[in-house]
């Protein structure tokens, strides 16, 4: 069997074994079955055989030179690019990235998350270096970044179907309401703070229980959101120094403890959503 025909069917045996269509062992059988005799395919290095980088030709190499050449003078010389430049430079570079996981996402599995994590780290990173460089440090242009990545990255949780990718979404979402909040509740009482956030973790639970039969991963991730802002107000009251912290502190407790009874009595019925 040729080297083409051998790497198809072990991509197709991992195939089967990411989507549970074969138990593991019989994968693994499989595996070792098509790999004895041609042991260089489990030799890899970042996920490419060692065959291929052996048998690589030198514009390759020099390709790749070049670009890490291009990226690093773009890098150094970055703060005297114009708004716009920069703006389209960390965009070009950004969505290259997003590109890349999304081609890998069957294939590499894991090359794929790495390269979207690559691409969500990047745009946080080249935005705060964007506004601080440009002298934009209002809390006005940095509440607005962080939702705009909050959308991006729970855009492309949605459509690469990256659980961790929209849970961060929506904490940059929550995130920019609680800024949002702190501008508007003055004093930012006990109870103000409760009425600002308990309801929207309702909400979220609510929507996520009624979406997880039929969109599991969306839904199940609604439910994490909305258990995480069921404590925002504690966590934000604290961080911004209100008068009640002690009130909050056993408001804290007191939810956590309730968050863990519920779990425990519910666990039946939980249990079956996430698995």
């Amino acid at each position: 069997m040729d080297d083409e025909k051998r790497t198809a069917i072990i991509k197709e045996i991992e195939h089967w074994r990411r989507s549970r269509l074969l138990p593991a062992q019989y994968c693994d059988f499989l595996l070792n079955l098509y790999m004895e005799t041609g042991a260089d395919h489990s030799r890899r290095v970042l996920g490419i055989s060692t065959k291929s980088i052996r048998g690589s030709h030198w514009k390759f190499w020099v390709a790749a030179v070049v670009t890490i050449i291009i990226l690093s003078l773009t890098l150094l010389n970055f703060n005297s690019f114009g708004i716009s430049l920069q703006i389209g430079v960390s965009a070009v570079f950004v969505v290259s990235w997003y590109i890349i996981g999304f081609r890998q996402k069957e294939e590499q599995p894991f090359r794929a998350q790495l390269s979207t994590g690559i691409a969500s780290a990047s745009l946080i990173g080249f935005g705060v270096w964007i506004l601080y460089g440009n002298g934009l440090t209002a809390q006005l242009y940095l509440g607005s970044f962080v939702a705009l990545c909050g959308l991006v990255w729970l855009l492309v949780g949605l459509l690469g179907r990256t659980p961790l990718l929209q849970y961060c979404g929506w904490l940059a979402l929550l995130i920019t309401y609680g800024f949002v909040l702190s501008q508007r509740l003055e004093p930012a009482t006990w109870y103000k703070l409760q009425l600002a956030w308990l309801p929207l973790s309702f909400i979220l639970m609510w929507i996520g229980w009624l979406i997880q039969h039929r969109w599991k991963k969306p839904g199940l991730v609604l439910l994490l959101a909305g258990a995480t802002v069921w404590i925002a107000p504690e966590l934000f009251g604290l961080a911004w120094g209100t008068s009640a912290q002690q009130l909050l502190q056993l408001s804290l407790a007191g939810k956590v403890a309730a968050a863990g009874i519920a779990l425990f009595a519910y666990r039946k019925n939980w249990t079956e959503w996430v698995a």
